[in-house]
């Protein structure tokens, strides 16, 4: 097969397209997620309506745990949206246009990668390894998802591609990389900052003692300028957290490290924890498909671990590796930003494959094409599973598309496999790719439209639609996830069915939303009230959250 060497000559066109094709699927149709997308993309909205746009709320709350810079760009292309006429029925664009900075963001790691990949094993190992980290199952997901981590993960593969020409520029027989690759680690730093506090800088700077310690040298870090970077890094962080510490008197910063940082490094915040060992078994899952020749290339990166290339991506994965698996909060997407050097390690091994076949024939290779096969069919049961395995009284019937859509991908997944197994390595990068598209759109096209019982706030804002309730004050009692208020406005109110049936009372709100466990509270208070209520319409399904199957009644004023 040809094909590889003819996608060689236009690099980012094939990995934009094959972005395109992973990332697409569910950008415009999955509602908004609960609790953190919902949380980030409503404390948007709030800016948008406030003008404010140095201290983000959700409601009436604070909402410290993470920096500025995330809800800048979604403010920035819902914005876009807004002007262009694309707000939807709730007066503001739909969950796609503030998912746009992590898709963005996506593509751009895929490409970094690629530049990494390129400048440490040449072109064709750069194309590949921006497809491996462009096609794994954490990123797929977070590129169609309203929060930091994909921005995050992209602001530091920028920063690990200055880092990685400053430290391939320490040899004399190499041109100096000026100084434009030291603005952009520190530019790129500035940013993962304003993204995540302390994660970014942790990253690199574990990277930069990993490569002293290799190297046992730090004359190679004057290339950094590390006093203007410094200088540089502050110039652009300290303006906003002087705003915002002077906006609320330091409370931002008191809930961010206090209420989010510190809890997380003591114990497993809201109930996240998880053992040492947790991130190296979710590499199965998580890194998939580019975890086809893992062994193979850990294997080899171990017999040159005195090359340039091994050196960084060692000194990349191993420092943050061991402080990940040691923090006790743990969850899937954290560790997102160390794995464009396994895509790195693993394209190695599959680009020197086109000149030495036998590469893949090896037993540790072909174990883990064993390993890899047996995942492929764990994650197409998964896909079937999803719509059936609702509870009862929630679910739907499933329908043929998502055994399609898991067929499919098995199909391709096997293929792969089989030009691995004869040592076909240009069939295995293709099918590889191939097979990560098929996995985005089985789970995001095929299996999510069976499962309608889980997005209740898009049902109920429908239902308030039909009836021309859109846009009116809301209150509920007993559901209060944050895609309610996305979906149906700030003002939406919160509460228990006291709560809710005073709201009505008081003329706060007009349409009350009732959970059936809160029906009798409701009923009592209305009735004291004097209150008249007509219910127009009801919503069941499942608030995955919590794991609860909900029924949710909506009421009006009678003749309101």
């Amino acid at each position: 097969m040809y094909f590889v060497p003819r996608i060689e000559k236009r690099p980012v066109l094939a990995l934009v397209l094959l972005c395109l094709a992973l990332y697409l699927p569910g950008l415009f149709t999955l509602p908004a997620l609960d609790r953190d997308e919902a949380r980030f993309a409503q404390a948007t909205v709030q800016m948008h309506e406030s003008g404010d746009y140095m201290v983000p709320h959700f409601q009436d709350d604070l909402r410290a745990k993470k920096p500025v810079a995330i809800y800048w760009m979604q403010a920035a292309t819902s914005g876009v949206a807004s002007a262009l006429g694309l707000d939807s029925a709730s007066g503001h664009p739909g969950i796609w246009a503030f998912r746009v900075p992590s898709f963005l963001a996506a593509i751009l790691l895929s490409l970094a990668t690629w530049r990494i990949g390129s400048a440490f094993y040449g072109n064709r190992a750069g194309l590949i390894a921006g497809a491996l980290m462009a096609t794994s199952v954490v990123l797929v997901a977070e590129a169609n998802i309203a929060k930091t981590d994909a921005s995050l993960a992209a602001s530091i593969a920028l920063a690990q591609l200055a880092l990685a020409r400053i430290w391939l520029a320490r040899d004399p027989r190499r041109l100096d990389p000026g100084i434009g690759n030291a603005l952009l680690f520190w530019v790129a730093l500035a940013v993962g900052v304003l993204l995540k506090g302390p994660i970014a800088p942790m990253v690199s700077g574990l990277t930069v003692l990993g490569l002293m310690a290799a190297s046992r040298s730090i004359s190679w870090l004057a290339l950094l300028r590390p006093v203007r970077g410094v200088i540089l890094l502050l110039v652009l962080t300290l303006p906003w957290a002087v705003i915002a510490w002077t906006q609320t008197g330091g409370a931002f910063f008191g809930e961010a490290v206090g209420g989010d940082l510190l809890p997380k490094l003591a114990g497993g915040q809201e109930r996240h924890g998880a053992p040492a060992g947790y991130y190296t078994l979710l590499l199965l899952l998580t890194f998939f498909p580019a975890n086809m020749l893992l062994l193979p290339a850990l294997a080899r990166a171990w017999t040159a671990r005195q090359t340039d290339a091994v050196m960084f991506c060692a000194s990349w994965i191993i420092p943050n590796w061991v402080i990940f698996e040691a923090v006790p909060t743990k969850l899937p997407h954290y560790i997102l930003p160390v794995y464009p050097a396994f895509a790195i390690l693993v394209a190695a091994v599959m680009a020197a494959a086109f000149d030495a076949p036998d590469m893949l024939r090896s037993r540790l290779a072909r174990i883990n094409v064993v390993v890899w096969c047996v995942l492929s069919l764990v994650l197409a049961a998964a896909v079937v599973a999803l719509p059936v395995l609702l509870p009862e009284g929630t679910g739907m019937e499933p329908g043929p598309w998502p055994v399609v859509g898991a067929g499919i991908f098995v199909a391709l997944a096997v293929r792969a496999a089989s030009y691995a197994w004869r040592g076909n390595p240009s069939g295995m990068v293709l099918a590889l790719a191939a097979t990560g598209v098929a996995f985005s759109w089985a789970l995001l096209e095929f299996a999510r439209p069976r499962v309608e019982p889980l997005w209740v706030a898009e049902r109920v804002a429908a239902t308030l639609e039909r009836e021309g309730l859109l846009g009116a004050d809301v209150a509920s009692a007993g559901f209060s996830e944050p895609s309610l208020v996305f979906a149906l406005g700030t003002n939406t109110r919160l509460g228990n069915g006291t709560d809710a049936a005073l709201a009505l009372a008081s003329g706060d709100a007009d349409v009350a939303l009732v959970e059936e466990r809160e029906a009798d509270l409701f009923e009592t208070a209305a009735m004291a009230a004097g209150l008249t209520l007509e219910p127009v319409g009801s919503v069941d399904g499942l608030n995955y959250s919590r794991g609860d199957r909900v029924r949710l009644v909506i009421y009006r004023r009678s003749g309101g």
